[in-house]
C-alpha cells in the first residue's frame, strides 16, 4: 500500500509541472468566456454564465442554455456568387450572438440574472459586438455538405476531407496544417466531424467557445485551427474549407 501511495502523490506533483511546461490551459476557466470573478456574479461559477441545471431555454439552442436569446432583427450575409442558402442564425451560432450582437447583457437569463446578482446595465465591450448587422462577416448557419462543395466548385467535400489532407486541387499542394498538429484531437478528422455542427457552419465551427479543440487552448480569440501554412499563403483555418 506504501509503494501505491507514493506513486499516486509523486503523480499528483508530475501533473501540473507537466501542464505547466505544455504551456497550454485546456477548458472554460481562465479563458475569455470565464465570468468566474466579474462582480455580479455572486455563485462564482465558471459554467453558470451560460448555463444551469434547471429552468432553462425550452428552445434549447445550446445544451442547458440559461442566458435569454438574443430577439435582433439580424443581417445575413448575401453575395451574388454564394450557392448556399443563409437565413437567419440559429442553434449554436443564435447562443453566441445573444450576448455578442450587443443587444442583451452578458448576465441576461431567461428567469433573471445570471450567477445570481444584477443584471448588468451594459452589453458587450464593442470591440467584441459582431452583429445584429451580419453581411460583412462570414456566413453561418447554413448547410455546407458535399451537394454544396460541388455546386460551389472551390471548397473541399466536407464528409471526405481531412485536416491535415494535402490540397490536391491546387499547384502547390502543402497540406493546409503544421507539422505540430500531428496527433492532435482534429487532424485526421473530416471537416464533418471536426467542424460543422450538425452538417452546418456555425459560429462554434471556428472558435471553441469552452477552448478545448484544436488550437483553441493556445489562440487569444479560441480558433480551432490558427496560423498560416508553410508558405505563407494564407489562414489554414480558411484552407481547410477552401481551395485556395
Amino acid at each position: 500500500m506504501k509503494r501505491i501511495h507514493i506513486l499516486m502523490i509523486g503523480l499528483a506533483l508530475a501533473l501540473p509541472t507537466l501542464a505547466s511546461a505544455q504551456g497550454v490551459n485546456r477548458g472554460t476557466a481562465g479563458s475569455p468566456h470565464d465570468f468566474s470573478t466579474n462582480s455580479w456574479n455572486l455563485r462564482r461559477g465558471v459554467c453558470s454564465a451560460c448555463h444551469q441545471a434547471h429552468h432553462t431555454d425550452e428552445a434549447q439552442i445550446a445544451p442547458l442554455w440559461a442566458h435569454r436569446t438574443s430577439t435582433a432583427a439580424f443581417v445575413p450575409y448575401s453575395s451574388p456568387t454564394m450557392n448556399a442558402s443563409v437565413g437567419m442564425p440559429s442553434g449554436a451560432s443564435l447562443a453566441c450572438l445573444s450576448c455578442h450582437d450587443g443587444t442583451l447583457a452578458i448576465n441576461q437569463g431567461i428567469s433573471g440574472p445570471l450567477g445570481g446578482g444584477s443584471t448588468l446595465s451594459g452589453t458587450i465591450d464593442p470591440s467584441a459586438q459582431i452583429g445584429p448587422d451580419l453581411h460583412t462577416t462570414h456566413p453561418i448557419s447554413f448547410v455546407y455538405d458535399a451537394a454544396l462543395a460541388a455546386a460551389d466548385g472551390g471548397l473541399e467535400d466536407p464528409t471526405t476531407y481531412k485536416i491535415g489532407d494535402p490540397k490536391t486541387r491546387l499547384t502547390i499542394s502543402t497540406p493546409p496544417v503544421p507539422a505540430s498538429w500531428s496527433g492532435t484531437s482534429l487532424t485526421g478528422k473530416t471537416i464533418n466531424e471536426a467542424l460543422l455542427i450538425n452538417q452546418r457552419m456555425e459560429c462554434s465551427s471556428c472558435h471553441d467557445v469552452h477552448k478545448m479543440d484544436g488550437s483553441a487552448p493556445s489562440s487569444g480569440i479560441l480558433l480551432k485551427i490558427s496560423g498560416t501554412d508553410s508558405s505563407g499563403r494564407g489562414s489554414l483555418l480558411c484552407r481547410t474549407c477552401h481551395v485556395k
